[in-house]
């Protein structure tokens, strides 16, 4: 398990976010909405770890809970 804190364009969106707490169970989707304006062409996300939680493998074969994709609605940016 690892915790991350989650900034969108340098501004802190989410501390000690824990997405195997989020989602509950395994192979379960979990929804984060924000909203950012992009004003120089450029989107950034980042996910720091927290430094908590585990830094090993518990089990062989098991890595870690999988961020697959992040989805940007253009529609909920103010572009300048």
């Amino acid at each position: 398990m690892h915790i991350f804190d989650v900034y969108i364009q340098g501004r802190l969106v989410q501390e000690d976010f824990n997405i195997v707490d989020a989602a509950g169970g395994i192979s379960t989707l979990v929804i984060k909405n924000y909203t950012s304006s992009v004003t120089s062409g450029t989107l950034e996300i980042r996910f720091y770890w927290a430094r908590k939680g585990t830094t090993s493998i518990p089990v062989r074969g098991v890595y870690g809970p999988l961020i697959s994709a992040i989805f940007v609605d253009p529609g909920k940016f103010t572009l300048l």
